[in-house]
This record gives C-alpha cells, sequence and structure tokens, in this order.
C-alpha cells in the first residue's frame, strides 16, 4: 500500500512539477517575440515648427516611456519680470502659460526651470519682490510650489507650502526673497535607540517669506548635507503659535504637533527667541533702494 502511494505521489506532483518547470526554463530562453497591437499605443507626438514639445512633470507617469500626455510649447517668449537692468524672467510660451527662464545678463546666467509648469492662473498676482542675489523664489499663486535657487539662479530647486499654512493669493500681501546670514539652532531630539541628545540645525538666511495682510507665512531653507538630500525649503504659518504663551504652551504639550513635526522635536526652533525675531522682522525689511517691478506682468499675445 505504501509503495503505491509513492508510485501515485510520484505521478501526480514530482513528474508534472518537473515538466513544468523544463518548459518554463527552455521558453524562458526563447528569443522574444514582439507582436504589432492596434488601438492601444500610445500617440506619439508629431513635430511642429516653432514649437517645442515637452512632458510636464505634473502629467507624467510613473514609467517615463509611457507618458500619457504631452504639451506643445511654443518657443517664443516674453519678459515678465526684472528683478534689476541685468536679471530679468521671461515665459516660453504662449497666452501666458509655458516654463519660467531666469537671466543674469552680467554673469551669463541662462536657466530655464523645468520642475513646474506656470498657467496663466499659476502665475502669482500678489507683489512679488527679490531683492537677494543669491536666493531666487518664484511663488506660484495658488502655492502649491515655489521654485527657488540659492546659487543665484544657476539651479533651481522647488518648496513647499505646508496644507494647513497656504491661504488664497488674495490674502498675500506680498512674497519677498532675500539673503541673509545662516541661523545655527539646537533643539532637544532623540536618536534611533530613543536617547535623548542636542541636535543642532543651520537654517540658511538666504529664503523667502509670503507677508499675509494679517500674518506672516515664513520658508527656510534647512541644509541636511549628512544625509546628502537637495536643499528643501517648506513655509509654515506663524498664526497661532506666538501670539501668546498660551498657544506655544498647547503645542509643546502636543496640540497641533503633527502638523508642524518634521522629525524628531525639530519644531521646537519656531520658538527660538533668534527664530522668531527674524520671522517677525521679515514684514520690515527694507525693500529701497530696488530696482525692480512689484507685480509679475504677463500679457496675452505680446510673446514673440
Amino acid at each position: 500500500m505504501r509503495k503505491k502511494l509513492i508510485k501515485l505521489l510520484i505521478c501526480c506532483i514530482v513528474i508534472p512539477g518537473g515538466l513544468w518547470a523544463f518548459i518554463i526554463n527552455f521558453g524562458s530562453n526563447l528569443p522574444e517575440r514582439y507582436e504589432e497591437t492596434t488601438g492601444l499605443d500610445i500617440p506619439m507626438p508629431e513635430p511642429r515648427e516653432g514649437y517645442e514639445i515637452i512632458y510636464p512633470e505634473v502629467i507624467k507617469t510613473s514609467n517615463p516611456n509611457y507618458t500619457a500626455s504631452f504639451y506643445y510649447i511654443s518657443k517664443k517668449r516674453q519678459v515678465i519680470y526684472r528683478y534689476d537692468a541685468d536679471r530679468y524672467l521671461e515665459l516660453q510660451g504662449e497666452n501666458c502659460e509655458g516654463l519660467i527662464w531666469y537671466h543674469d545678463q552680467a554673469k551669463n546666467i541662462h536657466t530655464r526651470i523645468d520642475k513646474v509648469f506656470f498657467t496663466r492662473d499659476r502665475l502669482p498676482k500678489f507683489n512679488y519682490y527679490n531683492p537677494g542675489k543669491d536666493y531666487i523664489g518664484i511663488p506660484t499663486d495658488d502655492m502649491s510650489a515655489v521654485p527657488f535657487s540659492i546659487d543665484g539662479g544657476k539651479t533651481f530647486y522647488v518648496g513647499e507650502v505646508t496644507d494647513f499654512a497656504a491661504n488664497p493669493s488674495e490674502q498675500v500681501e506680498h512674497f519677498i526673497g532675500v539673503d541673509d546670514n545662516p541661523l545655527t539652532l539646537q533643539f532637544n531630539d532623540v536618536d534611533e535607540y530613543m536617547r535623548g541628545f542636542i541636535n543642532t540645525i543651520t537654517v540658511s538666511g538666504n529664503t523667502g517669506y509670503f507677508i499675509l495682510k494679517n500674518d506672516v507665512l515664513f520658508g527656510e531653507t534647512a541644509f541636511y548635507e549628512r544625509i546628502g538630500l537637495n536643499p528643501r525649503q517648506s513655509y509654515h504659518s506663524l498664526n497661532g503659535v506666538i501670539d501668546t504663551q498660551t498657544n506655544i504652551n498647547l503645542y509643546l504639550n502636543g496640540e497641533h504637533l503633527k502638523e508642524v513635526q518634521l522629525f524628531g522635536r525639530y519644531w521646537e526652533i519656531y520658538y527660538k527667541p533668534a527664530y522668531i525675531e527674524r520671522i517677525t522682522d521679515a514684514r520690515n525689511i527694507k525693500l529701497e533702494p530696488y530696482q525692480g517691478w512689484d507685480k509679475i506682468r504677463c500679457e496675452i499675445g505680446a510673446e514673440k
């Protein structure tokens, strides 16, 4: 009886399993065949004279070889902002939508910001100033992104406004980008073994500020060179944080902690006197002498 069960096991499991493994192995070594399919291919864009084909980051798929949408961007441009006689912004495209170029004629810097596609409703409508030379920040009107540079326009990254800090553009008095000295602050933190220690972070003075009509949104460019990340900049709200000691105590005791805690106890720097002083003084930054425009301007049909 035992021998019969063993034979049955071999016939029903071992032999079929071996044949299946052979077929799989043999088939994987055959040359691949690519059969043409119709009706399922994503249409490829056709070249157009005077236009460039781009794939805006916001509509790319996870596979760069299967981009679901594309955009014809005109090679025409128009100047939409001037910082001074040498530095200015151009918008490449038509109907006030496309990609922004940053130019510095004196330093021969000409950089196209491919990371953010500006549409007419994303060009900021509020007042915009950038007296800084190293720091250049260009906010979107909906606060969804802030392309910024800390090397005088050679390289641009993208900063973010936290969801709970974003405000309608109608409430923004102005945005200002400035150069300043770095600020080194300490805060309580814990390591991977949950042991407490004093951590140190350097916040760059080269940053941008959203000044609201009734508050200040602030940005900070923190450098995490020790872990090799690109400079990051995020904007938070001071509303309800420094107004009263009661509000500060609520935050310290955990109220809204999830909103402001980026990692460890990093949020403690928001209550350091030196940090609060810098942020609150942002409203009083002197713009004179400032040679630039006070707003970004774009006119449909003015591109050349």
